[in-house]
């Protein structure tokens, strides 16, 4: 298992359930979704043309790409939809009780 730095991301009042933020981590662009089942962390650039997928949309656990429309599934990063061919990358998120969310990077 590789290892991981944690971050904190943010806390689960400032994301309903159903949106998604973007923040920066460590230099990286991360995308926080939050759904019914929990919260995800991916990486918050589209593999296909580089859009913010934190101004796109998220229906369920599908994250829609704002530019082309290319979707991914938010758990696993998988492509559900045309044009990306290539998955998001995803991270490991804990949520302490006082809400505070983090993730977990590679070092």
């Amino acid at each position: 298992m590789s290892e991981v730095t944690w971050h904190v991301a943010g806390n689960l009042s400032q994301i309903a359930e159903g949106k998604m933020i973007g923040v920066e981590l460590g230099g990286r662009a991360v995308v926080i979704c939050r759904t019914k089942e929990g919260v995800n962390a991916l990486d918050n650039v589209c593999s296909h043309a580089y859009a913010l997928m934190h101004e796109g949309r998220l229906r369920g656990n599908r994250l829609i790409c704002p530019l082309h429309g290319a979707s991914f599934d938010c758990r696993t990063g998988a492509v559900l939809g045309a044009p990306a061919t290539s998955p998001l990358a995803t991270f490991a998120v804990r949520v302490g009780d006082d809400g505070t969310i983090e993730v977990g990077l590679p070092n």
